[in-house]
């Protein structure tokens, strides 16, 4: 995005490095950002030195290999006077920590139920603190989610479940949120996973499955790809009370 806006502004961006083998954004972006405005983009690169004295004169970048470690024959110089980093999204949870509440390793937010409750009772978590999102829609969704929970919490009219369902990644899955199913709902007739995948993949099929290996859903993906978070959704009548895992 930022590469169309200084094109747009005038500047000549001359090449967008991307470390990984793939895009890790949106493939629109990818489309609309660079393909439309004829930006190259370098998979598996990096920048290696910054050239320059008082302002950016040159770069030298690289490829790298699997392992993300330079590749030295591989370097080339390109000439420019700016510099644009992208570091990524990290979600805050410094209260979240401070308030003793379990953090997931791999969204760094907080681990949720269905409510987006986390394990400490009566505190729920939303939007990017909870996983990075996409789209603002998912986030409203999520908020949503939030607000309706949190007016059953407030009036105690809630039911558990006799054991909690634990929501386990497989193969190719980041993440999952929520991580895990507490709560017995009426009128639910299903409830909405979030994930990433790890790589991408084409021609997938997404399944859950029991804690004995018995599928209980699948969903057919044209592709997927870890810069588009995928949502898909897990019946309620398919849950049941002996579950202590769906993978």
């Amino acid at each position: 995005i930022m590469a169309r806006r200084m094109t747009l502004e005038g500047a000549r961006v001359k090449a967008v490095l991307e470390i990984m083998p793939f895009s890790t954004g949106l493939i629109r972006n990818k489309v609309q950002c660079l393909d439309d405005f004829n930006i190259p983009l370098k998979f598996n690169h990096t920048i290696t030195r910054i050239k320059g004295g008082k302002r950016v004169e040159g770069v030298t970048i690289a490829q790298v290999d699997k392992n993300l470690q330079v590749i030295p024959e591989t370097e080339e110089e390109i000439s420019c006077d700016t510099i644009l980093l992208s570091i990524g999204l990290i979600p805050e949870n410094e209260i979240t920590r401070e308030a003793g509440i379990k953090l997931d390793p791999v969204t760094r937010g907080p681990v949720v139920n269905e409510n987006r409750e986390t394990e400490v009772e009566g505190i729920f978590a939303c939007g990017n603190v909870l996983h990075v999102h996409d789209l603002a829609d998912f986030v409203t969704e999520e908020g949503e989610i939030v607000g309706r929970a949190v007016g059953e919490y407030l009036k105690k009219n809630r039911k558990f479940r006799s054991q909690s369902i634990k929501i386990v990644p497989g193969d190719n899955i980041a993440y999952v949120v929520p991580q895990h199913i507490d709560f017995l709902i009426p009128g639910r007739k299903k409830i909405k996973i979030f994930m990433r995948v790890k790589k991408p993949a084409e021609k997938v099929m997404i399944t859950f499955k029991d804690d004995k290996g018995g599928i209980l859903a699948s969903y057919k993906k044209v592709i997927v790809t870890p810069g588009e978070m995928v949502s898909v959704y897990l019946p309620e009548v398919l849950l049941e009370d002996r579950f202590k895992n769906i993978t």
